[in-house]
């Protein structure tokens, strides 16, 4: 049977039945029938359908017009009348001999080989007893309701090409048919099927697809500058949102505004490599723009470089005091704008004083735009207070817009981390449904992993993704991807900064924050449950665009199976 079931908006009971007794018969074996077959070159109509093409190797092809109406009459004016549908002067016979010819004439047009197989037509009354004769059709093209519920189909069938087989026989034009011949033959069967309705399947390619992957995310995202437009007329506004709600974006637009207007812009971050991105984004804005990680710019400020024996907290107060000592006292001229992204790495006393001091007006009195999911992505925060009321305490009355839009992960990725990271839902995801589910692979212990990982990349390959597209994202460093020992990945996979060409990219989960990959393989999965493993897990499944797979060893199977069970249960719980 092709299809193997029932089109659901089939409503014809007639049909119905007649495919349940084809698809059950004994007798069928070996056969094959084609339901609801088009017809787009038809000889009469613009198109038309067969109900059933039924191939009988060694008899035939017998086009079958199924009519499940409980009445059916001729009227003296010689029109038919089928049930309640309106009365029409062409007949259920005339109807499907020239569906035969139309078929059959594709079929001899794509392969003249098989001219010499057998066709015929019948009409199957599924519910009535047609008892009519008429010179227009044979009395053994019909199989009507009480045949039906008397015989099998396959008896039923093989007796009207039986019939048509004689008919053809004694005709004097029917010396291109031979029964002797036995056809349709097996290969004769699959030639006619692949002609009629071939199996197809088409793949989009790689280019067409990276594309599409990104138009949908620059266009999604420019849907959320709603946000800004919302905003424009607070001078400091914090944009807080889950991750792929597109802050990143929202951020570079608030700059490329702001630079617009003529204004001196300060963009900042945590990440470096982030920092490198966003400076990569904003260079055609020129010398308006000042970006880079809020570590850079205070190097820049301060002269100071970390050095061999530099005090342990050098970062987080020696290299902030001596940049804050420099803004204060050099007269430098203040930014009109300060932008940040991933703000809730940036949260503390020392980084926030070297800020205040750069913008104009201060964080109190001063304009800015702050970026940042103070939820879950704090990997870099020192704890204590609600991130935003750090803020609130240097700005009071500062608004918060609420990103909950996501316009990055695809609807499967996106419940994948509500379920795996125990994340509250998103109000609404943009990307459409890309039919592909997030892995959660499983191998046996931190030796096989390697291999694991292979594997996962030959398969990522093998379907089109290039090597820039996937990241392998890890706990740790060095993780599992400088472990590999084939040649075929070995000596492409690089950090992201050193990566080239078609390299792989692999680096930590705290490196990749802010950015994002079409493809995210993550590795290195020791525990979850805790605040910290759904934080991190978070994180890094968040960065995926398009493809999502989770390495993690088998003995954490159990732990997942119940986080995931539990967290699916608590969201039931919550839509009901």
């Amino acid at each position: 049977m092709i299809p193997v079931v029932v089109d659901p908006e089939t409503r014809s009971p007639g049909e119905l039945d007649l495919f349940v007794r084809l698809r059950d018969d004994p007798g069928t074996v070996g056969w094959v029938v084609l339901h609801s077959m088009d017809v787009p070159r038809h000889r009469t109509q613009v198109v038309g359908e067969v109900d059933f093409v039924v191939i009988v190797p060694g008899l035939g092809v017998l086009c079958v017009e199924v009519k499940a109406h409980r009445s059916v009459r001729r009227t003296p004016g010689g029109m038919w009348q089928l049930g309640t549908d309106s009365p029409t002067a062409r007949s259920p016979f005339r109807q499907s001999s020239e569906s035969m010819h139309s078929v059959r004439d594709h079929l001899i047009s794509k392969r003249p080989s098989l001219s010499a197989v057998l066709f015929w037509s019948c009409v199957c009354f599924t519910s009535v007893a047609f008892t009519a004769e008429s010179d227009e059709w044979h009395s053994w093209q019909v199989i009507d309701g009480p045949a039906l519920r008397s015989r099998p189909i396959s008896s039923l069938i093989r007796g009207v090409l039986s019939m048509a087989a004689e008919r053809v026989t004694a005709a004097p034009t029917g010396r291109w048919y031979s029964a002797a011949r036995r056809e349709p033959t097996s290969v004769q069967v699959e030639q006619i099927v692949s002609a009629l309705r071939p199996e197809f399947e088409f793949f989009e390619s790689p280019k067409a697809r990276r594309k599409n992957r990104e138009e949908q995310l620059r266009r999604f995202t420019e849907e959320q500058f709603v946000a800004l437009d919302a905003m424009e007329s607070n001078p400091r506004v914090v944009f807080a949102g889950p991750a792929g709600t597109g802050k990143t974006l929202l951020a570079i637009e608030t700059v490329r505004r702001a630079a617009a207007a003529g204004e001196r812009v300060l963009f900042l971050c945590y990440n470096r490599l982030l920092g490198g991105w966003l400076k990569h984004e904003v260079e055609p804005l020129g010398e308006a723009v000042e970006v880079g990680t809020i570590h850079s710019f205070m190097i820049k400020a301060s002269g100071l470089r970390y050095e061999e024996g530099s005090p342990e907290d050098f970062w987080d107060h020696g290299l902030p005091d001596a940049a804050l000592s420099v803004l204060l006292d050099d007269g430098a001229e203040p930014f009109g704008v300060v932008v940040v992204d991933e703000t809730q790495d940036l949260l503390k006393t020392p980084y926030l004083d070297v800020v205040d001091a750069a913008l104009s007006g201060g964080l109190a009195s001063g304009c800015w735009r702050w970026f940042g999911d103070f939820e879950r992505q704090a990997l870099f925060s020192s704890g204590g207070a609600p991130l935003l009321d750090t803020l609130a305490m240097r700005a009071p009355g500062t608004p918060t817009y609420r990103l909950t839009v996501n316009c990055r992960n695809p609807p499967r990725i996106a419940t994948f981390v509500e379920l795996v990271a125990g994340v509250e839902s998103f109000q609404r995801v943009l990307r459409p449904d890309n039919g592909v589910e997030p892995e959660l692979r499983f191998y046996e212990d931190a030796s096989a992993a390697p291999a694991a990982l292979e594997a996962v990349l030959r398969a990522l390959c093998l379907e089109g993704f290039e090597g820039p597209e996937i990241t392998i994202l890890s706990r740790y460093t060095p993780g599992t991807a400088a472990r590999v020992q084939s040649p075929e990945w070995r000596n492409r996979i690089h950090h992201p900064e050193s990566a080239r060409g078609s390299d792989l990219r692999a680096c930590t989960i705290h490196a990749f924050k802010g950015l994002e990959s079409a493809v995210v393989v993550v590795t290195d999965i020791d525990s979850v449950g805790t605040e910290e493993d759904d934080c991190l897990l978070y994180v890094a499944i968040t960065r995926a665009t398009e493809r999502l797979v989770v390495l993690a060893p088998v003995s954490l199977k159990a732990p997942f199976k119940d986080a995931l069970l539990s967290r699916r249960a608590r969201r039931g719980a919550v839509a009901t």
